[in-house]
């Protein structure tokens, strides 16, 4: 494949598409979560070792792709494994980012219905969003980058608001002891961070519109080590202001934050509504790479003009999307994904990079 100028993009754009990726849901579903597995005060360990897990990944799979610089994995893929193998792996990816793109439009939808939009049926609300994502996935990977560059600074500065404010109503015994517990229940919660510092892997696809394809490890790198800082003062935020018991038993637990928070003299109320304006955005840059990539991925095994998948894939994120019955089926699923995320993203890059240095395919550096 031959990447057209127009859609080559910088290494920092690279890291904000890692970064917009990976925030998505996780950043407000993630405290109750790691609360419900934990079961301590110890969460935000949780947190940081795995991000450390993350990091190990998308080194692995970051390498995996400057084997092959200015192809995707769907292309490359069979040239390690194979036509038949190749295109079958390609599937099974195509199918995880459809059905993660699914899992955050439904989560998204939720959300809105049960905090903005009570009287508008969540059917609505779903293929608004959805026909808005369409509008820019279309348009390829530069206009999906420029829209991750232009919300990072949006996105950071509303989260670091929320936190700063927070701290007015922090207790820190609420997240001690550290450890009082030993390290097991710290171990249980890092299965549940799977699905939050996922979205590294659209980096087995964006390499190969990067200018540096070289420098797709040092993309991958940053944008999860800059999004693990993020994560653990969310779930430090959220354990300090609330308590673990707490948490457990709220659906939203950053919501409940937010609406705790007041200003002297009624300067500014309602906080939870910049915090559903973060949640929309970053859903929102989120849904735009996962529907990219599989549409990417349709239109290069059937050799097509992307353009075409992406319509087609509307109605089928939409019935993913509609399927689970209810809140508590949205969050089965939700697990499900992150089981899926440790196999594909966990794995799958692996052996695809022993197999590549011992069939000697791709470049050994760039």
């Amino acid at each position: 494949m031959l990447i057209n100028t127009k859609d080559q993009i910088t290494t920092t754009q690279a890291t904000l598409i890692v970064w917009n990726t990976i925030i998505g849901v996780g950043i407000l579903m993630s405290p109750r979560e790691i609360a419900t597995k934990v079961g301590t005060p110890d969460g935000w360990i949780s947190v940081l070792l795995g991000g450390f897990i993350a990091l190990l990944a998308g080194y692995i799979l970051a390498k995996l792709s400057q084997r092959f610089p200015g192809q995707t994995f769907y292309q490359y893929s069979q040239i390690v494994a194979g036509k038949f193998l190749g295109k079958v792996h390609g599937f099974i990816l195509i199918i995880y980012y459809t059905f993660f793109a699914g899992y955050e439009v439904r989560g998204m939808g939720e959300l809105i219905h049960m905090y903005l939009l009570q009287n508008t049926p969540i059917e609505v609300i779903i293929i608004a969003f959805i026909s808005v994502v369409t509008y820019i996935t279309v348009e390829g990977a530069n206009p999906i980058a420029r829209i991750c560059e232009f919300f990072f600074p949006v996105i950071f500065i509303i989260i670091l608001v929320l936190c700063a404010f927070s701290f007015g109503d922090f207790e820190l015994d609420n997240v001690r002891p550290v450890l009082g517990d030993g390290v097991m229940p710290v171990l249980k919660g890092v299965q549940s961070t799977a699905l939050s510092m996922g979205g590294f892997d659209v980096m087995l696809l964006f390499t190969a519109f990067m200018k540096e394809p070289n420098k797709a490890v040092k993309a991958t790198l940053l944008g999860i080590g800059l999004i693990i800082p993020v994560y653990t003062l969310i779930v430090v935020v959220s354990f300090g202001v609330l308590t673990v018991d707490d948490i457990q038993t709220l659906t939203w637990p950053m919501v409940e934050v937010s609406k705790s928070i007041e200003l002297p003299g009624g300067f500014f109320e309602r906080f939870e509504l910049l915090l559903l304006i973060l949640w929309v955005i970053t859903i929102y840059t989120t849904v735009i790479c996962y529907y990219y990539v599989a549409s990417l991925g349709l239109g290069q095994l059937f050799q097509k003009d992307h353009k075409k998948f992406v319509y087609g894939l509307l109605p089928v994120i939409y019935i993913i999307a509609m399927y689970p019955d209810n809140l508590n089926s949205v969050f089965k699923f939700g697990n499900y994904l992150g089981y899926a995320a440790m196999g594909i993203v966990g794995i799958m890059p692996s052996y695809f990079l022993i197999i590549a240095k011992i069939r000697r395919k791709g470049l050994g550096k760039n």
